[in-house]
C-alpha cells in the first residue's frame, strides 16, 4: 500500500511524440491475414485485438481522450498500449490495426482526427505507425506530478 502511495508521489518525465491520422491521411490498405476483433473494457477505453489459433498476437486500446494531449491544445481519441508478440512482428499487424482503428473512428464522424502517442525511442513502432499513414504532429517534454505538468517545452 506505501509503496503504490509513493508512486503516485513521484515526479514523472514526459517525453513523447504525437501522431495523428485525418480523413485525408487515410489510404488504401492490404487485405488483412488476421481478422480484428473488439470490445469496450469501460466507457473511456476499447480494446482491438486479434487472435492466430487460439492466441491473442496483437493488441491495441482506443482511449476516448488522453490528459497529456492538452498540453497541445487538443481533445480526442488517442490509441495506445498496442503490444504484438514477438514470433508475429514484421508481419505488418500493427500499422494494420492501427490503421483500421483510426479508418473506423474517421469515417463514423466519431472525431476529425485520431491520435497516436509514442517514446521517441521507439524506432519500430514509429516506422509502423508512418507506414499506417499517421503524420508527426508535436513532440512534447514535461514533468509530472499528480495530475500536473510543468516545464512543459512543444516542439
Amino acid at each position: 500500500m506505501i509503496r503504490k502511495f509513493k508512486k503516485l508521489l513521484k515526479v514523472v518525465n514526459i517525453d513523447i511524440l504525437v501522431y495523428r491520422m485525418l480523413e485525408d491521411y487515410l489510404m488504401p490498405f492490404p487485405d488483412p491475414i488476421f481478422k480484428i476483433e473488439s470490445d469496450s473494457v469501460s466507457p473511456q477505453k476499447k480494446q482491438f485485438f486479434i487472435e492466430d489459433q487460439g492466441q491473442v498476437v496483437h493488441r491495441s486500446f482506443l482511449f476516448s481522450k488522453v490528459r497529456v494531449l492538452k498540453l497541445v491544445s487538443k481533445t480526442g481519441p488517442v490509441i495506445g498500449d498496442c503490444v504484438t508478440i514477438p514470433e508475429y512482428r514484421g508481419k505488418s499487424i500493427y500499422p494494420f490495426v492501427i490503421h483500421n482503428i483510426a479508418a473506423q473512428v474517421l469515417t463514423s464522424k466519431e472525431s476529425p482526427e485520431v491520435f497516436i502517442i509514442v517514446n521517441p525511442g521507439n524506432i519500430n513502432s514509429i516506422r509502423g505507425i508512418e507506414k499506417a499513414g499517421f503524420k508527426f504532429y508535436k513532440k512534447i517534454k514535461a514533468k509530472r506530478f499528480l495530475l500536473f505538468y510543468y516545464q512543459i517545452k512543444i516542439q
